[in-house]
This record gives structure tokens, sequence and C-alpha cells, in this order.
């Protein structure tokens, strides 16, 4: 399996330990899973940050794993934010305390 959140999914499985990977198929399709293959992230500013997203996520939400889960992005740029306001805070606070 790609991800532990597929384990059971037949239709996720690549193949074996001993037999190595029997469905190339889906390994080219993961293959495309990447921030370049989405035109939804092309001008996100987050883009860099998620790599495109959760493959398992995108496939739960969208039936594809080159899907993108729009929900997730939301999240995803929201804790983004959040974490550059918080380091951004923790440097000024560095800085005064000198």
């Amino acid at each position: 399996y790609p991800c532990h959140q597929f384990v059971g999914e037949q239709q996720y499985r690549l193949g074996s330990l001993s037999e190595g990977i029997t469905n190339t198929t889906l390994q080219q399709e993961f293959g495309r899973c990447n921030v370049f293959s989405h035109t939804e992230c092309q001008q996100c500013w987050a883009k860099y940050f998620c790599s495109g997203g959760c493959a398992a996520n995108a496939a739960h939400a969208t039936g594809s794993v080159t899907g993108v889960y729009d929900i997730g992005c939301q999240i995803f740029k929201k804790r983004m934010e959040c974490a550059i306001m918080l380091q951004a805070a923790l440097d000024e606070h560095k800085e005064n305390a000198r």
C-alpha cells in the first residue's frame, strides 16, 4: 500500500514484499500526486508547504488520489498562517528581550 490510510483497501494494493510492485497503474497514478499536477494549486502561496495535499484525503473526498481535498486545503493554509504568525511573535519577543 502506498500509505497507511489505504491498508485493507484492495484497490490501493501496490504489491507485496515477495512479488514487488504488481500494480504499476496505481504506482503511476501516485506518481502524479504532486503540487505540479493540480491546476488548483498553481497560484496558491502554500503549495510548496503542502505539496498538493494528502493523496488519501483526496481519494476519500473525491474518489481519486489525484483530486484536491478543498477543506483540507483551507485547513492547511490556516494552520500555516497561524504558524507564521506565532513564529513572528516569538521572533519579536526574542528581539524585545535583548
